[in-house]
């Protein structure tokens, strides 16, 4: 059971950025073409979204993931080629064509910061500085960093005015209820869109993660929201679908 805060009050006009099941979201349009540039916190093997959202506009896009150096990528080439030993015998060569996108994507069309995003002074990135290295206004924002979003939560409502909308990824959501309650009831942006993880659920069947999209002044193409919206993919597609509950409270 969720909150009602934690479901839209309509329906809007959504597209889905990214990959199938895990890494796509579902935007309110409009906000795309709203958008001058793209802040991407979590990227790891997957810049789908980002490749997505650039071929509707061309932005400027800064990524943000301190995971993606060091053995990161020794790590994944070992498991392509142990994984030859069960039949994948094409993975190496997959292997090495994600490496050559990556490097050619982050290269080219945006840049990458081997950052970790946080609210602690040392070793982290806050949100104020991500937003200073774009003269670009206003800003998308991507978040997925695995419980490191309720570090800057606050900080996204502070800087709210020069946002155009949202997509992010709360974690571990039943020790952080009255956190999200509360960043919904203060953000300046609407609630669009709410998605299960169908990755992990708790014993009554409740989804551990849920994916969130926000926008700007967005329109209405009714007065209920459907749920789940028929763009929505299961983020694990071998795992049985999450529906979502809501109560007063």
């Amino acid at each position: 059971m969720l909150p009602k805060e934690f479901k839209p009050k309509a329906s809007y006009q959504l597209i889905r950025l990214g990959k199938n099941n895990d890494g796509g979201y579902l935007v309110e349009s409009k906000s795309i073409e709203q958008t001058a540039a793209l802040i991407s916190m979590g990227i790891g093997k997957n810049w789908m979204f980002e490749e997505d959202f650039i071929a509707h506009k061309d932005i400027v896009v800064n990524a943000y993931d301190h995971s993606v150096r060091g053995f990161f990528w020794p790590k994944f080439f070992i498991k392509s080629f142990l994984s030859i030993l069960i039949g994948r015998f094409k993975a190496p060569y997959n292997a090495v064509k994600i490496y050559k996108k990556f490097m050619r994507f982050f290269r080219g069309k945006a840049v990458l910061f081997y950052e970790k995003i946080g609210a602690e002074e040392k070793d982290y990135t806050n949100v104020k500085k991500t937003l200073e290295r774009i003269k670009e206004k206003p800003i998308f924002f991507k978040i997925d960093i695995e419980g490191y979003e309720y570090q800057i939560l606050d900080e996204i409502i502070l800087n709210s005015e020069l946002l155009s909308g949202m997509v992010i990824e709360f974690h571990n959501i039943y020790d952080h209820i009255d956190e999200i309650r509360t960043f919904i009831n203060n953000f300046e942006l609407t609630l669009v869109h709410v998605h299960p993880n169908n990755n992990r659920i708790d014993d009554q069947g409740n989804p551990r993660a849920i994916e969130m999209s926000f926008a700007r002044n967005p329109e209405k193409l009714s007065e209920s929201s459907v749920l789940p919206h028929p763009l929505d993919q299961l983020n694990v597609p071998r795992k049985e679908a999450v529906s979502l509950r809501f109560i007063n409270s």
